[in-house]
């Protein structure tokens, strides 16, 4: 496919690296993100881009039911120059309602190609900082995306990078450092534990759903707005209790934090239990010893 002579705009606020083909990206944290940006979007279709230097794959796709058109299929490879992707990583604003009107969208091949009014996007990001792909949405009216709903986006992005490959190499001990996040001997990773908690949270708690009706009345798209970012927010605070009993555990059972987390997992689901109600009572345990535990929990290994 070709960009109608239009030179590739040089990637300047991003970095432009080749990385492999995802392959953790199955994961129903990952259904959890499509669904919640479907819903904050109200947009179309809501997809995973995968990148390389020159190419461009749709690596997940969520689209809502009966909308009527050839959308791309998981798996569908284009031209990276032809994509509105890459202006975004060009430094494009991240959403246009009017891309055909839009001098940084309207010469993108993809936008014809697919009939393209709106579009969002936010870049996702390996645990090194390097841009491997884009969290998106498009659809064939016009629907403007506020600069709000665009941070929530940029955190489900932030759920999408701790699946990106393997978050910490088996045997590492992480440690938190003195400025805050992870430590993983003399490097800094970032907060992986958190976004891997997260992500977690959000496969349990959101199920996936259709589109929101579209309507003009602005009190019904901020109350699906406030749906979503309190789902959102729900998975959030559910995290710290979370990570207070990883951080419980990983004391009481000399474990990484990535073991303490697998196994609250574990033991959650053998037991049909929600992770963090049970992180609660762990967090409980520290302080009295009365509070029963399932014996995976308690005490050292």
């Amino acid at each position: 496919m070709r960009d109608n002579g239009r030179a590739p705009a040089a990637l300047s606020p991003f970095e432009d690296v080749t990385v492999p083909a995802m392959t953790s990206l199955s994961h129903p944290a990952i259904d959890a993100v499509l669904t919640t940006a479907a819903t904050l979007l109200g947009m179309e279709v809501v997809f995973i881009g995968g990148l390389t230097e020159d190419s461009f794959t749709f690596e997940r796709v969520h689209a809502s039911d009966g909308i009527g058109w050839d959308i791309p299929s998981e798996g569908a490879v284009l031209e990276r120059a032809g994509t509105l992707c890459h202006r975004l990583l060009g430094g494009a604003p991240s959403s246009t309602s009017d891309a055909a009107n839009d001098p940084s969208y309207s010469e993108a091949a993809a936008r014809s190609q697919f009939g393209i009014t709106s579009y969002v996007g936010v870049p996702i990001r390996d645990s090194e900082g390097h841009v491997v792909a884009t969290l998106c949405g498009i659809d064939r009216d016009h629907v403007a995306i506020a600069e709000d709903v665009i941070d929530v986006l940029r955190q489900l992005a932030d759920v999408v990078s701790a699946h990106l490959g393997p978050l910490v190499e088996e045997g590492v001990v992480i440690r938190r450092s003195p400025e805050g996040g992870w430590a993983v001997g003399s490097d800094s990773t970032g907060d992986l534990t958190s976004a891997m908690v997260l992500a977690d949270l959000l496969a349990g708690e959101l199920q996936p759903g259709a589109r929101p009706a579209r309507t003009d009345a602005p009190l019904d798209e901020v109350g699906q707005l406030r749906l979503s970012v309190k789902q959102l927010e729900h998975a959030l605070a559910a995290r710290v209790v979370v990570e207070q009993a990883i951080g419980v555990l990983t004391e009481r059972q000399h474990s990484s934090p990535r073991e303490a987390f697998e196994r609250l997992r574990k033991v959650a689901r053998s037991r049909g239990r929600k992770v963090h109600d049970l992180a609660k009572e762990v967090v409980m345990s520290a302080h009295d010893p009365s509070v029963p535990l399932p014996p995976e929990l308690a005490g050292r290994r």
